[in-house]
């Protein structure tokens, strides 16, 4: 059987898989379109008031440091968030519109995207410094904001039983992927992959979650993958307040010909901007 056939298995074994809206379909056709124009994007997402309300509230925020008060999602685009960066965030405001995750009590939606923003970031501004030409900026970035959407898809389509994996995950001191294996036969990446693909998304990001935790797999997303690794658990270490064990992160940065030096200086930064972070993390989960 080929991937694409298990693929299909998977997709066709899991009823429930929730399809995108036409407006949704329609926005990350935009962002992944890399000729489109900055008025034919904001025409594109100035279909759901929601995302634009989002987009100009984050533009507003102490993350941007702005003076003066925005108003206009062309404006947003120009002068404050840039035009890469709205494409990176419309992803993850799309798909937290997308999967409302309500009905699961044990979720914590602030700090998902805290983690999914700080992990993006991190790729960003490592695969900047890297000399590996494999490594892209603006994919690194949207790799990291899609890494973990397995489980707010698991959380949206079975919140009963993902309260009780999350239940369990707190409970045991144990990872949520390995509770969500060990309770409904797969992990978040694989069910992401799954989703990725069925939304027809670039193919870098489905083969990226569904080899995640595959160490032998050894194809073009390989060191994407590695990154992305490096990247997830840095931003965990972070937001715990770990500082002490990220040397041993920094350490395997120096395989991308990222120096201990740059890397501890980006993640100072990201440490004094942490509050910020946050309030970009708000605007994403819409609270």
């Amino acid at each position: 059987m080929t991937v694409a056939d298990e693929i299909n298995l998977k997709v066709s074994r899991i009823k429930n898989l929730p399809t995108l809206s036409v407006d949704g379909i329609k926005i990350l056709q935009a962002v992944n379109d890399p000729d489109i124009s900055i008025d034919e994007l904001a025409t594109v997402l100035s279909t759901s008031p929601v995302l634009v309300g989002r987009l100009i509230g984050l533009a507003n925020s102490a993350y941007f440091g702005h003076a003066g008060k925005v108003n206009d999602l062309k404006f947003a685009i120009i002068r404050v968030l840039g035009f890469n960066l709205v494409k990176c965030l419309t992803v993850g405001v799309v798909l937290n519109l997308e999967l409302n995750t309500q009905k699961c009590s044990q979720f914590d939606s602030e700090r998902f995207w805290m983690d999914a923003l700080l992990t993006a970031i991190l790729a960003q501004q490592f695969s900047q410094l890297s000399s590996d030409e494999d490594l892209t900026p603006s994919t690194a970035y949207t790799a990291g904001l899609l890494l973990n959407i397995g489980l707010i898809t698991a959380v949206y389509m079975w919140p009963e039983e993902l309260n009780q994996v999350l239940l369990s995950a707190n409970t045991n001191d144990s990872s949520v992927s390995r509770e969500m294996l060990a309770a409904m036969g797969e992990h978040q990446y694989e069910l992401g992959s799954v989703l990725l693909a069925h939304w027809h998304l670039p193919r870098i990001y489905s083969v990226t979650l569904r080899e995640f935790k595959n160490t032998a797999y050894a194809g073009n997303e390989r060191r994407m993958i590695d990154l992305l690794a490096v990247c997830f658990a840095t931003a965990k270490k972070m937001l715990a307040g770990q500082q002490d064990e990220l040397p041993l992160f920094v350490k395997r940065l120096e395989a991308f010909g990222v120096s201990a030096a740059r890397a501890q200086s980006v993640i100072d930064d990201l440490l004094a901007a942490k509050n910020n972070i946050y309030t970009a993390a708000l605007a994403i989960a819409g609270k």
